[in-house]
């Protein structure tokens, strides 16, 4: 399992400007997106707070990705 620690931001808009798709963005200006966003309910409500992630990392297309195991406010 990895750990990442970093800011949950807005990774994805839809045409209405809705928030689909979330990342954390680490101080060394990594970007993870977070694959299983739908599922982890308190999720946005972390917009813009710094926390530490535990999860599998994997590599798409040149994005980093992690699959959230969990997740805390730091």
């Amino acid at each position: 399992m990895d750990s990442i620690k970093g800011i949950v931001i807005p990774s994805d808009w839809d045409s209405n400007g809705n928030v689909i798709s979330l990342a954390i963005a680490t101080r060394d200006e990594e970007e993870y997106i977070i694959e299983n966003h739908q599922k982890l309910s308190n999720l946005e409500q972390l917009l813009r707070k710094e926390v530490v992630v535990n999860g599998s990392i994997k590599y798409r297309n040149n994005y980093k990705i992690i699959k959230v195991n969990s997740i805390r406010i730091e």
